[in-house]
């Protein structure tokens, strides 16, 4: 908690004290002071924002959601509501609306440093990701100038690149990533990009010896 939040909590600035309470991880006292207050002020945004908060770390996720959609609301823009609300759909299997979400916060800032990887890490890693058309699988070449303009790595991005249909991209991030973090869920998507990989291999073969036949 900055030095700042702290001087506003003292001073009786209750988004401030909501947000000592979601650092301390004491969510239904965030969530407690956030609907009193919210009750005396509808229109408080850092408010709202900060109560979906509270209420996704405490597991409350529908009634999250339905706060986020709230300040989005009035901000349609707003970076953070889109981030947790893309995680959202991510974690429950809605890829694709996941995507469109991610590339909708990229297309409000392009150079947006809210996306970054959901695994315990020591440093806090953020990523611009660099998005390619859903499709074919792009060529060896193609992959390897895609990875170099990448600047950060993170599973999410190799999450993206996966389902966009792009597996060697993918396990070249998910490899560089399992150099100095042997998650086992990182493992495993590294082993489902890699027997990705090797379909494709074997009916772009099986398509090979059809044809010459």
């Amino acid at each position: 908690m900055n030095s700042l939040t702290q001087q506003l909590a003292s001073h009786g600035y209750w988004p401030a004290q909501a947000a000592r309470l979601l650092e301390s991880e004491r969510y239904a006292g965030a969530v407690e002071l956030c609907r009193q207050q919210l009750a005396e002020e509808p229109y408080s945004l850092a408010g709202r924002l900060l109560l979906a908060k509270a209420l996704y770390a405490a597991g409350q996720t529908e009634s999250a959601i339905e706060e986020f959609y709230q300040v989005l609301a009035a901000d349609p823009e707003n970076i953070a509501a889109l981030k947790y609300l893309a995680d959202i759909r991510f974690a429950s299997g809605d890829e694709m609306s996941a995507i469109a979400t991610y590339q909708r916060i990229l297309e409000i800032d392009p150079a947006c440093q809210a996306l970054r990887s959901d695994l315990a890490s020591p440093s806090k890693e953020t990523v611009r990701t660099i998005t390619i058309t859903r499709g074919e699988e792009i060529g060896d070449a193609e992959t390897t100038a895609a990875y170099r303009r990448i600047p950060f790595f993170t599973e999410t991005m190799a999450d993206l690149y996966l389902n966009q249909g792009h597996s060697r991209l993918a396990a070249m991030i998910y490899q560089k990533l399992a150099v100095n973090n042997r998650h086992p869920r990182l493992l495993e998507k590294l082993a489902s990009a890699e027997r990705h990989i090797k379909e494709k291999d074997k009916r772009n073969l099986d398509h090979v010896h059809f044809t010459d036949q």
